[in-house]
């Protein structure tokens, strides 16, 4: 039974391959901030395709791709056999550690380099400062990107002491905590346990939401230089949501969630991507400085957050055999190779 899940993954990982070498024949040496950059945008515009048609095509062309990019993760995880249940659990924690390597991957390879590169392009700076005149004043460095992740982590650690505080509190039983968990009934466990995991759940459910809307920013911006880029865009965007929704929908499940409440949940954080779209075709992408200054850095705070408080200490408990810790940590590899992959090839 195990080698029937494993061969739906491999197919999994060879879809998203074979997909990455098509974009990869699309794109030559772009920026990692391609997707968001006006600039760059502006060279696939011709004097025929300098939206010349109404507007509401345009609408159609990029919500039809959003909506593309949102239906066909949902239907992979039809095929991801994994629940609650104990006799999943080996498997479901091994799909959590590619979920937290896809999200550190996310934010250090995508989400950062997008909102870093514009910037430097704006003030004209790079990381190759020259010593020579000592004399020489150096402007200040811009902070901007990294107090947007900074406030992404603890605004989402506010959130979630905020729910413990109203929920009764609780903590991971690690270390001393074990002393006062075995004191607890089997029920009063379970249930403190479901509880805590929920606020990880949701607030991954939170950051997808934003990561999709920047999504929907990117689809509708693309659009507006061109139907080619917009169509390279969608299928970029489409490799990168892949790995990211199977690794969302193993957090959610292992936040307690059912597979058809895991699945729906999903499902509902495309209305990010949706409204997304919308609102950069009707600002026509005068929104990138907003995109690259806020929302971005914003969105990796996040991701690292629920990758390294939330997901990886579910990954330390209970973690006893040698064989099962190799496997998760190769999963964590994979899903950082894989957004290496598209980042080398977007």
């Amino acid at each position: 039974m195990f080698s029937s899940k494993q061969a739906v993954l491999s197919c999994i990982f060879i879809i998203i391959s074979v997909a990455v070498v098509f974009v990869h024949s699309h794109s030559h040496d772009e920026s990692p901030a391609y997707k968001y950059s006006k600039t760059a945008n502006e060279q696939y515009k011709t004097k025929e395709e300098k939206i010349t048609e109404p507007d509401y095509d345009l609408y159609m062309r990029a919500l039809g791709s959003t909506l593309f990019i949102s239906v066909v993760p949902f239907f992979i995880l039809f095929f991801i056999p994994i629940d609650g249940s104990i006799e999943k659990q080996p498997l479901l924690k091994v799909l959590l550690s590619f979920a937290s390597g896809g999200l550190l991957g996310d934010a250090f390879l995508h989400l950062i380099p997008h909102a870093l590169v514009p910037n430097h392009d704006e003030t004209g700076h790079s990381h190759s400062h020259s010593h020579s005149s000592p004399d020489e004043e150096h402007e200040p460095h811009d902070i901007s990107v990294g107090l947007g992740v900074l406030g992404g982590i603890i605004t989402f650690l506010v959130v979630e002491k905020t729910v413990r505080l109203f929920s009764g509190g609780h903590g991971h039983s690690h270390g001393n905590d074990k002393k006062k968990s075995e004191e607890k009934t089997k029920k009063g466990k379970s249930k403190d346990k479901k509880e805590e995991i929920n606020i990880s759940g949701y607030l991954n459910l939170a950051a997808d939401f934003t990561h999709n809307f920047t999504d929907g920013l990117a689809i509708g911006a693309s659009y507006i230089a061109g139907n080619n880029i917009g169509f390279i865009t969608t299928v970029t965007i489409l490799l990168h949501e892949i790995p990211h929704e199977i690794g969302d929908f193993a957090i959610l499940v292992q936040s307690g969630c059912s597979r058809k409440k895991a699945m729906f949940l999903q499902l509902l954080t495309a209305f990010g991507a949706i409204s997304g779209t919308i609102l950069s075709i009707y600002l026509q992408g005068s929104n990138e400085s907003l995109v690259s200054s806020l929302i971005l850095p914003f969105t990796a705070g996040g991701f690292i957050y629920i990758a390294t408080v939330s997901v990886i200490p579910e990954l330390l408990e209970n973690s006893h055999k040698l064989s099962q810790s190799i496997k998760e940590i190769m999963a964590l590899l994979a899903g950082v190779y894989m957004m290496v992959i598209i980042a080398q090839y977007e």
